[in-house]
């Protein structure tokens, strides 16, 4: 497993200080990381910012470890849907064109967990993957789909979905926290995921007494290591399964990021 940093680890810093991504790049690599994820929203649709990617990931000398998208297939209105389908597709080609081995995805929005929304969204979220998966195997790309709180949180809504469209071309990107967010444990969830995941998010939560949940906490994210994540146990999940790919860290963290993303990555490669 190889380490990499989520360009929205800087995302605070990259719109308050008119970052490019050629300054994202150094700041990967003054930590000494070889491998960055650009987010497709971040970097927006100015003219030339893809060249400019591409750029500076040959002057920092480092690798895309992956392009992670803000999707959501979970739109009531059919041309909305069908617009995100048309962006989603843009985007896979920048990524192939940028030599993404991986896009990040996510499935859709959830205005409740009820049994019925659930099961409705996941039709449209199914059709969508199903049409998307021809392209992504046409592109050499895999399309690796997030548990982002919404649909799937849980390891077990992933590895469903997944197993649904039944293409190798779409799989799992596994967030190691984000799992916390509908009451299952980081360490939990990775072990269910892993033999599906093709990429790896990592970051933590604290736990944070909330008796509106079910299982009786919220979450409030942090620095890596900080929190209630056994990133430890985590790792030795994926590698049992056989994961060999890129985690890439994604802090959220309230700390100031010149601060938050060194300190995550310092225990990131302690572990690792």
């Amino acid at each position: 497993m190889d380490l990499a940093i989520c360009h929205y680890s800087y995302h605070r810093s990259y719109k308050a200080g008119g970052w490019d991504p050629a300054r994202v790049c150094a700041e990967v690599s003054a930590l000494g990381v070889k491998a960055v994820d650009f987010h497709a929203r971040l970097l927006g649709d100015a003219p030339g910012v893809v060249d400019q990617a591409q750029k500076a990931l040959a002057d920092y000398g480092l690798v895309l470890s992956g392009l992670s998208l803000n999707t959501n297939f979970n739109y009531e209105d059919d041309s909305a849907q069908q617009q995100m389908i048309a962006d989603t597709r843009k985007w896979m080609k920048v990524a192939a064109e940028l030599g993404a081995p991986v896009s990040r995805i996510f499935g859709g929005s959830l205005r409740s967990r009820d049994a019925e929304i659930i099961k409705q969204a996941s039709a449209k979220v199914l059709s969508a993957l199903r049409v998307l998966a021809p392209y992504a195997e046409e592109l050499g790309l895999i399309l690796a789909i997030e548990n982002h709180g919404g649909l799937p949180c849980s390891a077990e809504e992933q590895v469903e979905m997944i197993e649904a469209v039944g293409s190798p071309y779409v799989r799992a990107t596994v967030d190691v926290g984000n799992y916390m967010q509908c009451g299952q444990e980081g360490a939990v969830g990775t072990k269910i995921a892993a033999p599906y995941a093709a990429y790896v998010h990592m970051k933590d939560f604290k736990k944070v007494p909330d008796e509106t949940k079910p299982w009786g906490w919220g979450i409030d994210a942090c620095i890596v290591g900080q929190g209630a994540v056994d990133h430890k146990k985590c790792l030795e999940n994926l590698q049992a399964s056989g994961f060999n790919g890129y985690v890439a860290l994604e802090y959220e963290g309230s700390e100031d990021e010149s601060i938050g993303v060194p300190a995550s990555v310092e225990y990131l490669k302690s572990i690792m």
